[in-house]
């Protein structure tokens, strides 16, 4: 009988291993967005409009989709207790193009309110680290957001 209730959970916990949802995916680069806004204590509204324009663009969502999502992700932000939790998730699941897409969203955030604080800058750069994107890239992404804006 215990084997056959082990069996029941295994398929699903082999799927929750080997791949995640799209929905997971942006709440995870949503909630890394959040950790930069906030980063040098002033989550202003230019940073909270960029942050819902951002994911409007990227991701086409609609107002009942961007609620939840943002909903969603403060709550993840809330009760983390570490940016590792999330940068092993991307790590094992985002390609290397999401990664950078990822880099650019973060630089964009830090850039929003017209200047990158130290704080903003050194938690992309923490980011960049454990998601293993090379510094070269983590340059080249700064560079192309802040030329753009």
């Amino acid at each position: 009988m215990l084997n056959s209730i082990k069996q029941l959970f295994e398929p699903s916990r082999k799927q929750k291993n080997d791949e995640i949802d799209l929905v997971q995916k942006r709440k995870i680069a949503v909630v890394l967005m959040i950790e930069v806004a906030i980063s040098d204590n002033r989550f202003d509204q230019s940073e909270k409009d960029q942050l819902t324009s951002l994911i409007i663009d990227k991701w086409n969502l609609n107002s009942t989709e961007l609620s939840d999502l943002l909903t969603s992700a403060e709550k993840q932000h809330d009760y983390s207790t570490s940016l590792f939790e999330h940068t092993k998730v991307i790590k094992k699941f985002f390609s290397n193009e999401e990664k950078i897409q990822l880099m650019e969203c973060l630089w964009e955030i830090a850039f929003a309110d017209g200047r990158v604080d130290h704080y903003e800058e050194h938690t992309i750069r923490k980011v960049a680290d454990l998601i293993y994107v090379e510094q070269r890239e983590f340059i080249r992404t700064k560079i192309k957001v802040r030329d753009r804006i």
